[in-house]
């Protein structure tokens, strides 16, 4: 057992302590972390009790950092858990962190991809375009399925295809029809436009096939 002989706020850190054992520094904790415990001048520490603290301040500091990517804006489950990752967190005390984010609703993937389909509207893009971008932000697959069918509807879609080709009729006049129509198709492609969504709206301005 070792006993704790002063707790000393950091000089150039106030939120942080250091801990003192039998005369020695011997780790530094979050005030929050030392708060919480409840650890004072003169209690006595044994190894799986300083283990306990060690593992407690892990877990404040991984949900601090949660904290801190989210202020800045909303992440996915899976695309907050890897930056985790990368910033060395131990998985345990991740998955820990991220329940208790999902308890406060500081993560929810279902309101992320929600948020993200409500700027894809206004990029001009189809329904295949707005499921990639949520599979590349690492919204599951079911989650992000159900995000576009409610989200973004088919009659939306044929609003944004009908408003890229007004905005790039205008550069393809000069093209003969069989090019503008080409590039025309290939571009509302590319945006994740399906073929049922741009055949009529394109025959409304080529006119019918031959």
């Amino acid at each position: 057992m070792a006993k704790i002989t002063a707790i000393k706020v950091q000089q150039r850190r106030a939120s942080r302590v250091n801990v003192f054992l039998d005369g020695k520094f011997a780790f530094a904790l979050s005030k929050k972390v030392a708060e919480r415990s409840g650890i004072q001048p003169g209690m006595e520490l044994s190894e799986g009790m300083i283990e306990a603290l060690m593992q407690e301040q892990a877990q404040q500091e991984c949900f601090d950092k949660a904290l801190s990517y989210l202020s800045r804006r909303m992440h996915s489950r899976s695309e907050l858990r890897q930056k985790l990752l990368k910033a060395q967190f131990a998985v345990g005390v991740i998955e820990k962190a991220l329940a208790r984010l999902e308890d406060l609703n500081y993560i929810n993937d279902s309101e992320f991809a929600r948020q993200k389909l409500m700027h894809a509207q206004r990029k001009l893009i189809g329904q295949r375009r707005a499921m990639a971008d949520l599979m590349r932000a690492d919204v599951q697959g079911d989650v992000a399925r159900d995000a576009v069918e409610e989200h973004f509807s088919s009659e939306e879609a044929r609003d944004n295809a009908r408003k890229l080709i007004d905005k790039n009729l205008p550069r393809l006049e000069r093209l003969d029809p069989t090019t503008a129509k080409r590039r025309l198709i290939g571009l509302l492609q590319r945006r994740g436009f399906d073929y049922e969504t741009i055949a009529p709206l394109i025959q409304k301005v080529f006119g019918p096939e031959d």
